[in-house]
């Protein structure tokens, strides 16, 4: 086609050319014409030729990168499955994972749970000290943020498995430990099982032992084991007996022991500060006890003796008498009243009924003195037990709150003191309110004894026409 124009010019050119040398140059002409038009038609079957060649090479190119398209989908979406699978498997490794770690961490504690209990027993029993690998183990076990492994799961088991042996043996050997004055000594030692270990020195001292409170070493209990079980104690020492005292509570018994073996010093001094008002209150109360039962004895042996010499004297009508004897015997207050009933004689019977009960008013304090003071006082000493303790219980909470509640040695203090404080206080109060009683009951007879003497003294002076009646006053006046 782009040659087209040119041939155009050539045959318009022709046709304006002169006719003579017109054919010859047509001629001319037309061969170059048709020259350029074979040229035109060879470059035309060229080009097309090209184009072809391009077109199929383009086509094989496309078809190829088509290929090479679909190959890349095609792995594409294999590789888009294989990572969606790849997600679901990491999806489900974590759900397992997160079921494994959440059994983990339940053994772990169950583990961990288990050594703090072994810890705990282990510090209580007596074959800790001989066993020191104890703490080495249960510190790698429980170590802080560290799976025991299997390794310490089975050294766990052996401290059990051990200590299962351990009870059913009988162990003798020598050894130290820490004396009753809190020194070590070395003797011999013997254990039976897990629950008694004994000791005896060179000089025959004999006693029971308990582990400290870490479980490292062993400690003499505090107090004697008698004359009995030293016998015991030393014949199996020497291979002469087969019986061994033991304590199937664990030491609870000794321990006890040890306790009643305390002197007075020691257990008031458990008691804290509250324990000597206490005894204060005791000591007022011996007092004042001891000072009511003496008057009152002499009181009540002497006024019969002593009525029957008034009732004599005024059936004589030996008046100046009776006055001079009641004088004499003025410490008895059945004397005083009469004293002070015969002022009033030769009065009506009213006026010397009422001299006898103003003497008898004024003998009442006397009779009943320091006994309100004594019922006080039994009242006051359970109440300072009572508060003695709540001291004790504060104490008691302050060290848990300090120190937990792993060691029960360090709460026996506040503990002792609210029950020594108890038991003292209700010591204290329960023969004051005893006595108490027994004065009220001795002065409510004195008083009724009195009042006897007194009606027999008015009956008497009755009978000998002593008493003037209201008619002979206003005859008199």
């Amino acid at each position: 086609m782009k040659y087209l124009p040119c041939t155009l010019f050539f045959v318009v050119a022709l046709a304006v050319c002169p006719a003579t040398a017109q054919d010859q140059d047509w001629q001319d002409a037309s061969n170059a014409v048709n020259t350029l038009l074979a040229q035109a038609i060879r470059d035309a079957d060229k080009t097309r030729a090209i184009i072809s060649t391009e077109k199929r090479d383009i086509s094989a190119e496309k078809a190829t990168l088509q290929h090479r398209i679909d190959s890349k989908q095609k792995r594409f979406d294999q590789l888009k499955t294989h990572y969606e699978t790849l997600l679901e498997q990491e999806k489900a490794l974590k759900e397992e994972l997160a079921e494994k770690a959440q059994e983990i961490k339940t053994i772990d504690g169950t583990i961990r749970t288990s050594a703090k209990q072994a810890r705990d027993y282990f510090h209580e029993s007596l074959t800790t000290p001989e066993y020191p690998e104890r703490s080495v183990v249960l510190a790698e076990v429980l170590q802080p943020d560290t799976f025991p492994g299997l390794d310490g799961i089975r050294n766990l088991l052996s401290l059990h498995l051990d200590e299962m042996n351990a009870s059913g043996e009988i162990s003798k050997r020598n050894g130290s430990f820490i004396g009753r004055d809190g020194m070590d000594k070395t003797g011999e030692l013997i254990r039976i099982g897990t629950f008694t270990a004994a000791y005896r020195l060179q000089d025959g001292t004999l006693g029971f032992l308990r582990p400290t409170s870490d479980g490292n070493k062993l400690m003499a209990v505090q107090g004697e084991p008698g004359w009995s079980l030293s016998e015991l104690m030393d014949d199996y020492f020497d291979g002469k007996a087969a019986v061994f005292p033991v304590d199937i509570s664990n030491g609870a018994a000794f321990t006890r022991l040890a306790q009643e073996q305390k002197g007075l010093w020691e257990w008031l001094r458990a008691g804290g500060l509250l324990v000597w008002p206490i005894i204060l209150v005791g000591i007022v109360a011996i007092g004042i006890v001891i000072e009511r039962f003496n008057t009152l004895r002499k009181i009540r042996g002497n006024s019969d003796r002593n009525m029957q010499h008034i009732l004599q004297m005024v059936a004589k009508g030996e008046w100046k008498k009776c006055g001079n004897f009641c004088n004499a015997k003025s410490q008895f207050p059945t004397c005083r009243i009469i004293g002070h009933t015969l002022k009033y004689m030769g009065n009506t019977r009213e006026i010397i009924e009422n001299a006898f009960q103003e003497g008898l008013l004024k003998e009442l304090p006397v009779l009943e003195r320091f006994l309100p003071t004594l019922n006080v006082l039994a009242a006051v000493a359970p109440l300072l037990g009572l508060l003695g303790t709540v001291t004790g219980m504060i104490n008691t909470f302050q060290i848990i709150t300090l120190y937990g509640t792993g060691d029960p040695r360090m709460m026996s203090g506040g503990i002792s003191e609210a029950l020594v404080t108890t038991q003292l206080g209700l010591a204290v109060a329960v023969p004051i309110m005893i006595l108490h009683h027994m004065l009220e009951r001795r002065v409510d007879k004195i008083i009724g004894d009195m009042e006897e003497k007194g009606t027999g003294f008015a009956i008497a002076l009755m009978k000998k026409g002593q008493n003037k009646k209201w008619e002979n006053f206003d005859a008199a006046a």
